[in-house]
């Protein structure tokens, strides 16, 4: 019977419980900050925290501002012809090689040709002993004929200012004129001079003190005559100089030039005189060794007067070079060759 009423105990529990509700809330616990004793207001405050100094801002040093560089451009190249007959304008272009073009052999046997366009002109002597003169188209150049009776032989013109390049075969027994004959021994005898051999030329005109450019036919006429010319450095507006600067350029020859024709020898002897005495002058090598030329003015007018004077001051310079040749007969010779009649009288006086 106990046991009867215990089962129907536990079973009422059991089915209460099932019918009531129960309801859980979770509570967070406090959180309490430790207590710190406040000391009464008799007791020493803390002294503040002093706040560090404020420092000025410092200024940024900026780098120093280069200076920019320049671009370099890129180097123009001519443009490329977009045509053959460009080429052809163009000088500076390349060389292209046409395979298609039309080649010309030439025999070694060949006798001789003479084309249209060829810029040496050539013509046959007329009769023997005496040249005819080159023919001349209507400008005056001179143009290329052919004679039937010339065989194989021609005689070339060229420019005065060319004719001291020309020489002669050295087998050949006679030269084709006396100017060519000149300048050829010009150039043998004194033309292949060592540098410290060729002595130094102070030129004056027939003005007192005034000397020459090195663009004038005088100081070619220095040269072709083996020697050097002491004012080549000289500039135009500078040709007056004084006795000093002659004295200082110690010339080894001195070359007067006098106006008029043939020469008044006692002129010329006072004259040489009169140099000799000049102030300064009497220490330069041309006075010491007695080395100075006076020449007439009309020489320098022609051609073959210029030839002459050159080989006047040659003589003059290299007498061992020079020995065996007449200056006197080489004058008469060039000038009755050029105009037909020779000069008379003295045209140089060597002191």
């Amino acid at each position: 019977m106990k046991k009867v009423y215990l089962t129907v105990l536990f079973l009422s529990l059991l089915l209460l419980l099932c019918a009531c509700r129960v309801r859980t809330t979770l509570i967070e616990p406090e959180i309490t900050a430790p207590v710190t004793p406040v000391k009464s207001s008799a007791a020493v405050s803390p002294e503040p925290e002093q706040l560090p100094e404020e420092q000025p801002p410092q200024q940024e040093q900026l780098p120093e501002e280069q200076p920019p560089e320049p671009e370099q451009l890129p180097e123009e190249q001519p443009p490329e012809p977009e045509n053959p007959q460009d080429e052809a304008v163009n000088p500076d272009a390349p060389s292209q090689q046409d395979e298609t073009s039309e080649r010309r052999e030439f025999s070694p046997d060949a006798d001789g040709e003479l084309t249209p366009d060829a810029e040496t002109p050539l013509y046959a002597p007329a009769d023997e002993g005496t040249a005819a003169p080159a023919p001349t188209a209507g400008d005056g150049e001179p143009v290329n004929v052919e004679a039937e009776h010339a065989e194989q032989t021609a005689t070339e013109t060229v420019p005065s200012d060319e004719a001291e390049q020309l020489g002669v075969d050295e087998s050949g027994e006679t030269a084709e004129s006396v100017q060519t004959y000149y300048l050829t021994l010009l150039a043998d005898r004194v033309g292949d001079l060592f540098e410290c051999k060729r002595l130094y030329v102070y030129w004056e005109t027939d003005e007192d003190h005034r000397t020459v450019h090195k663009s004038s036919l005088e100081h070619q006429l220095i040269l072709g005559a083996g020697a050097y010319d002491v004012s080549a450095k000289l500039l135009e507006e500078n040709l007056t100089v004084d006795d000093g600067w002659v004295s200082r350029k110690n010339p080894d020859v001195v070359v007067k030039v006098v106006d008029g024709g043939a020469l008044d020898i006692g002129a010329a002897q006072a004259l040489c005189e009169e140099l000799s005495a000049r102030s300064d002058w009497a220490g330069i090598t041309a006075i010491r060794e007695r080395r100075v030329l006076v020449l007439s003015h009309r020489l320098l007018d022609t051609q073959a007067g210029q030839t002459a004077a050159m080989v006047y001051l040659a003589k003059l310079m290299y007498p061992t070079q020079m020995e065996d040749v007449d200056a006197d007969e080489a004058l008469r010779a060039l000038t009755e060759e050029g105009s037909g009649s020779a000069y008379s009288g003295a045209y140089s006086y060597a002191m």
